[in-house]
């Protein structure tokens, strides 16, 4: 549904989904549960008062600011493919409360679950030894160990593999983004903003086009991502089982379902003697308190990662690039790609991120 506010009065335009009209066909049409979102709105366009053109709107007692460019923004039409609709929903926290006993709801009653400041987002960890390097805009994925040959040539330069999935990994981590020492990430913080309000992603959604990807190792349980107050540090992040798509519809066309479990992200910051020194921003990309952290590798479709030698597979020409010379360090060296997307879901906070992944493979000189 959309709806468009227009000069007397507002119109509600409903559309049927291409799956509401197979179970309308079949008189098996019921509405059961509804969603809101605002996938419309970039809330970077507001930045309270600092910008110009700013208005001051007064909502339920409190002074609220808006620029024109919010207020303005225009809602889209309702989709009949049902992935295109509500990509980015609006959440609600409250039914956390329903797995409380009494006295742990009093308990809490001065810090009220409801009354959510901060939401943790995601974000993917570059500072570790085992985060792949971004170059261009992507994550490259060596098809291959001829691939992986010509990668390991070039300095400094990390990528994901398909054989040797220890050496690097996709670091994702789930915390609060604040501005330096607003909110700092002590453990006490971690209780209060993350745990008590229900915040703690312990597992994630990960979508991947089932076109290239097959199977996701996420990482064993015995990981550790931690820090002390000594400045001691343990990151070790254990290479997991294969994981196959699970049933789970996913919200993106042509995407498989993954579930990976996360471990506590105890990257932390200690006080000592009444001022805190040691942040642990040396290794985690939140300034404020951290809630989880998973890693994980995608496995390509074994076809996918033929040889130089053997015959290309044709989605390399149908979805990408063939025949490229893709490294200045490499300058005779020529590559297939493919161009992919991989995206992220908390399943608790619903944040989400998409890691940009090019699968490539060596092709001769």
């Amino acid at each position: 549904m959309a709806y468009t506010s227009t000069s007397d009065s507002i119109i509600i335009k409903a559309t049927l989904t291409d799956k509401g009209r197979q179970l309308l066909s079949r008189g098996k049409f019921k509405i059961a549960k509804f969603a809101l979102g605002d996938d419309e709105l970039d809330y970077k366009l507001l930045d309270d008062a600092l910008l110009k053109g700013t208005t001051i709107i007064r909502i339920d007692d409190e002074d609220t600011v808006y620029k024109p460019a919010i207020r303005n923004s225009k809602i889209f039409e309702a989709y009949s493919n049902r992935h295109k609709n509500i990509q980015y929903g609006l959440d609600s926290y409250d039914e956390g409360v329903l797995y409380l006993e009494r006295s742990e709801i009093e308990e809490m009653a001065p810090n009220l679950h409801a009354k959510i400041l901060y939401k943790p987002s995601l974000k993917v960890n570059k500072k570790l030894t085992i985060s792949p390097s971004m170059s261009g805009s992507v994550y490259y994925l060596s098809a291959n160990s001829e691939t992986t040959e010509q990668l390991d040539t070039i300095s400094d330069f990390r990528f994901l593999t398909t054989n040797k999935l220890e050496n690097v990994k996709v670091v994702i981590e789930s915390g609060i983004e604040v501005m330096e020492s607003e909110l700092l990430p002590t453990m006490d913080n971690r209780r209060e903003k993350i745990i008590k309000k229900f915040l703690l992603d312990n597992d994630y959604f990960i979508f991947a086009d089932n076109k290239f990807f097959r199977k996701i190792v996420g990482i064993h349980p015995g990981s550790q991502f931690e820090n002390f107050a000594s400045g001691e540090t343990i990151i070790n992040f254990k290479t997991g089982k294969e994981s196959p798509p699970v049933s789970y519809e996913s919200e993106f066309e042509t995407h498989a379902t993954f579930i990976s479990k996360g471990i506590q992200n105890l990257i932390l910051a200690y006080d000592s003697e009444g001022t805190i020194g040691y942040t642990g921003d040396s290794f985690s990309e939140h300034k404020g308190p951290r809630g989880s952290v998973m890693a994980f590798n995608p496995l390509i479709d074994q076809e996918l990662q033929a040889s130089s030698t053997a015959e290309r597979d044709f989605r390399y020409s149908e979805y990408g690039d063939t025949d490229q010379i893709v490294f200045r360090e490499l300058p005779t060296k020529k590559f297939d790609y493919i161009d992919t997307t991989i995206y992220i879901i908390g399943a608790t906070t619903n944040s989400r991120i998409q890691v940009p992944i090019r699968l490539i493979r060596y092709v001769g000189t």
